[in-house]
């Protein structure tokens, strides 16, 4: 087993189900103490409590409402209270909403840009004065942040902002030696989406992880939490010493097809 995280700390947003909790436990599993931050807070709990017997030195469940200040704030302090410092940061929390922009109100955009986009600045206002040099910071975009499709048009345009988001603080934290990077997923097959068609009565093929006539992308396929985790753990790991300001595309080859560079 690579040791990558031995003596680090790890904050994952969004760290208690998907692909969070996926992150949660690879770095777990390589020697990182884990805040797993989640507006779960029984979820939260239920994760951290799980990843010591992973490897994980401590974990330490913290609930929080990404879209909120005072939240992150006090996500922050945890982090000064209990370790002094934060070596990697996963901004993987996200809302979503659904329809064209003919069916959003302001109040929709303001709910998820706050959530999907300001989030993301307001994690790394309040968590990189924690950061040492070596620090990373990981944000989640989606592959939809930069191929178009319908019916998603409030939460692709959050995830196109994280893109111009990352490069920014990448230039704004370099000379403290910080990077910061994001990660472009494609179609995951994620706790969210199964929660989701539960409680709409639907059963969702797990098939769709298996190439399939029309699947998605190349690969013809939706993703696993875990193949998303990977990469988002490679960038935050000090084996990407090398690279910020990158956008990285696991989407089984979607923005290959529709003539987009990730």
């Amino acid at each position: 087993m690579i040791m990558r995280f031995t003596d680090k700390v790890v904050v994952v947003s969004g760290g208690a189900a998907g692909i969070g909790r996926a992150v949660s436990e690879l770095v777990a599993a390589e020697g990182a103490s884990v805040v797993v931050a989640d507006r779960d807070e029984a979820l939260a709990r239920e994760t951290a409590a799980a990843l010591p017997s992973l490897g994980a030195p401590r974990a330490v469940p913290v609930r929080v409402d990404v879209a909120v200040e005072e939240d992150i704030r006090a996500l922050a302090e945890v982090c000064r209270a209990e370790f002094g410092r934060v070596d990697a940061l996963i901004n993987n929390a996200a809302a979503r909403l659904w329809g064209p922009v003919t069916e959003a109100t302001l109040e929709s955009w303001h709910q998820i840009i706050a959530a999907n986009l300001i989030s993301v600045g307001l994690t790394g206002k309040h968590l990189i004065p924690l950061m040492p040099d070596g620090g990373s910071i990981v944000n989640v975009s989606s592959a939809n942040g930069i191929v178009g499709r319908k019916g998603m048009a409030q939460y692709d345009a959050t995830k196109a902002g994280v893109l111009g988001l990352t490069r920014s603080m990448a230039c704004d934290h370099a000379e403290a030696g910080i990077r910061v990077n994001a990660v472009l997923p494609g179609p995951t097959l994620t706790d969210f989406h199964k929660n989701r068609a539960q409680a709409e009565g639907r059963e969702i093929d797990l098939a769709v992880t298996r190439p399939h006539p029309g699947g998605p992308g190349i690969l013809r396929r939706q993703g696993l939490p875990i193949e998303i985790a990977k990469p988002i753990v490679f960038l935050a790991s000090d084996d990407a010493s090398y690279m910020t300001g990158t956008l990285l595309s696991p989407d089984g080859g979607l923005s290959a097809v529709s003539g987009h560079i990730g």
